[in-house]
């Protein structure tokens, strides 16, 4: 016998239904494992059964009854590497935006991967910066942190995930934005505006449309991560978004109820929950290694948050932000719901000044809404109450930004804290709604107002932090005035 025969499996095509293919054979295959036909088409192992090993086509082809695939071990079917940077490709690795040919594959296509011992793990200590004030002082992610995104279309989540991206990207940092199932036009405008921005050459966007078949739709989440994994090894600093999850669970609902599966809750596999955590939990930071920020999204088109997908993801991430419809529609940027958001790690991250500030902050929103509450049901408030209120609307307008008003942290943490002091005392939101402007520059080019600004990072505590801002008042006063 010819031993190179014994190189292979080879099996025979015996149904066909769809994308998903039953083959006869293959006695050594397993869950995960990649079949190749004679021309080239790839196809994914699935599920196993007695008589028979089910796969689903990656690579969008015609496949007949009585055709062979074959199974060979170690058999590279991605490329990973600083080439793709810059890049826009397909779940398999494959460019799609025309740039040309890329390296030759070098990477296994493991989609099971575990994510690694505790051991390995390392504490969240740096901040991820995205540049606006809602997130970087009152609901601040860590690098390292999973930080769920989600809210209905048109809340300004994906606004926010790319801008957020964009700065990332633009100080260096590896940012891998991948795309589930999202139409032509959505794809073209995001993958535009990461590769042309500034840090596009820091960017790779993973890009499966619904045209693109179920099969890569549903591995391209499990790519995202496996690349990311790959430039952390190398010590970067990795920022990955998924978007989203719920078109994600979709795809894999779809794909079991072809293969025959008994469906669980609102008909989803059993172990979604277990395939969608796992990718999850490979986020982190790590020892002797950089980290990986995962910001999973969930698109929905409903406001409530009690379906399975999102409380299943809510429950293994380390905090989400909650966005809405109405507030984006009134101009709120990033339109974060403050009451429905947490952050379950992001707050180590922050100096004292921050961690204090975002409390107060936190506590002068909520008391502000159980005041227009009251209001609303036609009591005048007047004395404490007027105050709690006129903070609170303060607060507002000074949290509001836009899109492209990405400030850096210690500016934010300045600016929040002035409502705080006597510059608030007898003004109004409009106030600092005209002036905001110019109280932002005069915190970034006042020479006084540069030192108050440095001391977020260092003072004793927000008390210590407040009589030091209480300095600048006369000047801000002075330059709103001029």
């Amino acid at each position: 016998m010819d031993s190179k025969a014994l190189d292979y499996e080879i099996g025979i095509v015996k149904a066909v239904k769809q994308y998903l293919v039953s083959i006869e054979g293959l006695p050594s295959a397993r869950v995960h494992d990649v079949v190749v036909r004679d021309d080239g088409a790839r196809a994914l192992v699935s599920s196993l059964r007695h008589d028979a090993v089910e796969v689903m086509m990656l690579d969008q082809s015609d496949v007949a009854p009585g055709q062979t695939f074959v199974l060979k071990p170690q058999v590279s079917e991605l490329y990973f590497g600083p080439q793709l940077l810059g890049r826009v490709v397909n779940a398999l690795c494959d460019p799609v935006d025309g740039k040309g040919a890329l390296p030759p594959k070098n990477t296994r296509l493991v989609l099971d991967q575990g994510a690694g011992v505790v051991a390995e793990r390392a504490l969240v200590t740096e901040q991820l910066e995205t540049g606006y004030a809602m997130t970087d002082t009152v609901l601040p992610i860590g690098k390292g942190q999973r930080q769920l995104l989600m809210g209905p279309v048109q809340s300004g989540v994906e606004v926010f995930a790319v801008n957020v991206v964009k700065q990332q990207a633009a100080v260096g940092t590896v940012c891998i934005y991948v795309l589930v199932g999202k139409q032509p036009a959505y794809i073209e405008r995001v993958a535009r505006e990461l590769v042309a921005s500034d840090g596009g050459m820091h960017s790779v966007v993973i890009a499966c449309g619904a045209y693109d078949g179920t099969p890569q739709n549903t591995i391209a989440p499990a790519v995202g991560v496996s690349l990311a994994e790959y430039f952390a090894r190398t010590g970067s600093h990795v920022l990955l978004v998924l978007d989203d999850l719920y078109t994600h669970a979709k795809y894999i609902r779809e794909v079991s109820l072809h293969e025959g599966q008994l469906p669980g809750r609102e008909s989803y596999p059993g172990d979604i929950f277990y395939r969608q955590a796992q990718l999850i939990e490979r986020a982190g930071s790590f020892q002797n290694a950089g980290t990986i920020t995962m910001l999973p999204m969930l698109q929905t088109n409903m406001e409530g948050y009690a379906d399975l997908i999102t409380t299943n993801i809510m429950g293994t991430t380390d905090g989400h932000l909650a966005f809405s419809t109405s507030l984006y529609a009134q101009g709120m940027f990033p339109s974060i719901v403050d009451d429905e958001s947490v952050t379950r790690v992001g707050r180590h991250t922050q100096s004292v000044v921050q961690k204090q500030l975002s409390t107060a902050i936190v506590t002068a929103l909520s008391h502000a809404r159980e005041q227009e509450r009251v209001s609303q049901f036609g009591s005048e408030l007047i004395g404490a109450a007027a105050d709690v209120v006129r903070t609170g609307s303060i607060l507002r307008v000074l949290l509001r930004q836009q899109v492209a008003d990405r400030l850096d942290w210690h500016v934010t943490a300045a600016l929040l804290a002035l409502p705080f002091t006597t510059l608030a005392t007898e003004k109004d939101a409009e106030f600092f709604s005209i002036h905001r402007s110019a109280i932002v520059e005069a915190l970034q080019t006042d020479a006084a107002c540069k030192k108050v600004v440095a001391q977020v990072e260092h003072a004793k505590d927000l008390v210590a932090f407040l009589e030091a801002a209480e300095t600048i008042v006369p000047n801000i006063e002075s330059i709103c005035h001029s």
